[in-house]
């Protein structure tokens, strides 16, 4: 959140604004009634975030007031996304998508600018962080391989070894299923000499010969055991008085379709009938609670043996009323985000497939389909009045598969190598899944919205990268998993090929630094170390794309400069000289920056914005207009340079004028038009220079 304050901050005072922070600044700086009524005819999708802005600029009108809005919600995102990363999977993959997010070109873009977009990509992130807490409540991570959520972030996923010294069996251990554990028990039949290991549970030890009592090792092992170095008699092991010892192996994790039971009756979690069960009965050796605590009890047996519904159940109590409250929030919060820009509606079909994927019980449903219907209640009048003012995107065009292919550069980085190395690992997240519950949610958010405003866009010209930017926090959090695995991957096998060489090649030192681990075979230091190596390598693909970021501060990174414009029309003009604007929305400019024209008489303005509910007023007619220029010797028009437009101005002044000089400017054309018999010599016949033809050379 930092790395996103410093970026948004850097260059926030690009000096001028470009026409829709225009519009954002002259309709926040009208009062209420005139805002309400602009929005019936105009910018009715933008309405809720012009009366945001209208109390922002309340404090102090200025163009970085206007965009730190933007700016913390670009902040916000960025802490969102790295949430979701630890929520969904652990701490080092939320570190480095939160950072890919930030540094990523188009987020400071729009990070930067005085429209919604940014806060519509934090209410995003929002809403879908608060569908995964409603997924799995009380999670911190979702379980690797396996897509489940699970109680505690590990780190470390590599097969445990267990330290020669520190057992007295080679038996990997099992969580029982009062422990959260699904399938199967296999419990071993003797507990104090060699057994059975368990079968596919991941974490599982390794023994070897000359260390402890034989054993067999759990089907997860990087490769067989090979037999150390024999350096003396292990150190005694230190039993409790009322447990066998054990390995600190941690509890196996549960299955993607593991569930509690909701018929199981309150009281003692129920076990396999034998000996050793009922309350006074010992552990099970080798059973560790998933979340360790203090007491007699583990927090999971304390759960399960507290009165009340079952888990599964949508009775009444304390975590009904919670799962209610968090869908409400959900609900409320995808509202108002569609309501900033109503495509953010999107959001939804995103989520949708999201709980197909996770196929969560009937009251997750049930949850997330009244708060969906909620929010698309809410959406509903914006959307049917957005229909009718469809005219504002008459300037687009039917897309192409090239502009999709446009977006997912944007998403994934402009520069070729850091697109392909994005790209790469979204694949390797994609097709080596070790967060299932992660791609279940980014990849549907990162390609359904773009995928469905395209298809509408087939039909009504509509597709533009900006509405599509709460979509991108997909991407990082899909590259960021992919480097996770990667970097297991690279471990693992470097692990493994060090505690794997024969007899006599490893010292005694590197053996016992390698072997004395605690479970899941990487040190704190080893993790602190992969994770400062994924964020230099995040700084590095900002250093690659730096020059994009400084040209996204330049004035000439918008569509258009309005302050440059300004200046320049000033230079150029005389006080009380008449322009026109055509069509009237080249308004903005005078609008923005009223000092350098405040001499010039808009002699075609009817009637302004503010009072005609329109965003730049509405001009007079033909006859009119020739009537107001009755008796003036030249007048300036300011037309939009743009291939589809038609000057009707132009047209009206051809009879009585001609044109005389005319000036191309960014995204306007600028023309003198002089009455005709009235040459370019001002008054007197004294040749005035601004008037002579246009060059290159003469461009003040």
């Amino acid at each position: 959140m930092a790395v996103m304050l410093c970026l948004g901050l850097w260059g926030l005072d690009r000096g001028t604004m470009w026409r829709d922070e225009a519009a954002t600044y002259q309709m926040a700086r009208r009062t209420l009634p005139q805002i309400r009524e602009t929005l019936g005819t105009v910018d009715a999708v933008h309405g809720l975030y012009y009366l945001l802005m209208h109390l922002v600029l309340a404090l102090r009108p200025s163009e970085v007031t206007m965009r730190l809005p933007s700016v913390l919600a670009a902040v916000a995102a960025t802490g969102l996304v790295a949430a979701l990363g630890c929520r969904l999977a652990r701490p080092r993959v939320g570190l480095w998508a939160g950072l890919l997010y930030a540094v990523t070109p188009v987020v400071t873009h729009y990070a930067q600018e005085g429209r919604s977009y940014a806060l519509v990509a934090a209410g995003a992130a929002g809403a879908t962080y608060l569908l995964a807490g409603a997924i799995a409540p009380g999670s911190a991570c979702a379980s690797p391989d396996r897509g489940a959520s699970g109680p505690a972030c590990r780190d470390a996923r590599a097969p445990a070894r267990t330290p020669p010294d520190r057992r007295a069996s080679g038996q990997a251990s099992c969580t029982p299923p009062d422990r959260g554990a699904s399938g199967p028990v296999r419990t071993p039949p003797d507990r104090g000499a060699s057994g059975q290991a368990c079968r596919d549970a991941p974490g599982s030890a390794r023994t070897s010969p000359d260390r402890g009592a034989p054993g067999s090792a759990c089907g997860d092992a990087l490769s067989p055991a090979r037999p150390l170095p024999d350096r003396g008699a292990p150190s005694p092991v230190r039993t409790p008085p009322d447990r066998d010892a054990r390995p600190p192996g941690p509890a196996a994790t549960p299955g993607p379709g593991a569930a509690p039971n909701p018929g199981a009756a309150p009281g003692p979690a129920a076990g396999p009938a034998g000996p050793d069960t009922g309350p006074d009965a010992a552990p099970e050796p080798g059973a560790r609670s998933a979340v360790p605590v203090r007491g007699a009890a583990p927090r999971s047996a304390r759960a399960t043996s507290a009165p009340g519904p079952a888990p599964g159940s949508a009775g009444p109590g304390p975590r009904g009323r919670t799962a209610g409250w968090r869908w409400a929030a959900y609900g409320s919060v995808v509202a108002v985000t569609a309501l900033l820009h109503v495509f953010a509606v999107l959001m939804l079909a995103a989520h949708a497939l999201t709980l197909c994927l996770a196929r969560p019980p009937r009251r997750v449903w049930r949850g997330w389909g009244t708060a969906a219907a909620g929010a698309v209640a809410a959406v509903l009048p914006l959307a049917a009045l957005a229909r009718r003012q469809s005219a504002q995107l008459a300037w687009m065009r039917h897309p192409t598969p090239g502009r999709l292919w446009a977006a997912a550069e944007d998403f994934a980085g402009p520069s070729a190598l850091v697109l392909a190395v994005s790209l790469l690992l979204i694949v390797v997240a994609v097709a080596r899944s070790r967060w299932r519950s992660l791609t279940a949610v980014a990849l549907p958010l990162v390609c359904v919205p773009p995928v469905l405003l395209f298809a509408l866009a087939l039909y009504r010209p509509c597709f533009h990268e900006r509405y599509l930017l709460f979509a991108l926090a997909g991407a990082p959090l899909l590259a960021a998993a992919g480097a996770d695995r990667l970097a297991d991957a690279v471990t693992d096998r470097l692990v493994g090929t060090v505690t794997d060489r024969p007899a006599g090649v490893v010292t005694d030192r590197l053996a016992d630094a390698v072997t004395d681990r605690p479970v899941g075979a990487v040190t704190d230091r080893h993790r602190a170390l992969v994770a400062a190596a994924g964020v230099l390598a995040v700084g590095g693909a900002f250093v690659w794309q730096l020059p994009l970021h400084q040209w996204e501060r330049q004035p000439l990174s918008r569509q258009d400069d309005l302050a440059a414009l300004a200046a320049t029309l000033g230079r150029l003009t005389r006080p009380n000289e008449p322009v026109l604007y055509d069509p009237p929305k080249e308004r903005r400019i005078a609008i923005a920056y009223p000092r350098p024209l405040a001499g010039l008489r808009d002699i075609a303005l009817k009637t302004p914005g503010p009072a005609s509910g329109t965003l730049y007023g509405i001009d007079v007619g033909p006859a009119e207009l020739l009537r107001r220029l009755d008796g003036a010797r030249s007048a300036w028009l300011i037309a939009a340079d743009e291939p589809e437009a038609h000057p009707a101005k132009a047209a009206t002044l051809t009879g009585p004028f001609r044109l005389a000089y005319a000036l191309c400017l960014p995204g306007v054309r600028l023309e003198r038009y002089v009455r005709v018999g009235v040459g370019p010599e001002g008054p007197g016949g004294v040749t005035d220079d601004r008037w002579r033809p246009w060059s290159p050379n003469s461009v003040p």
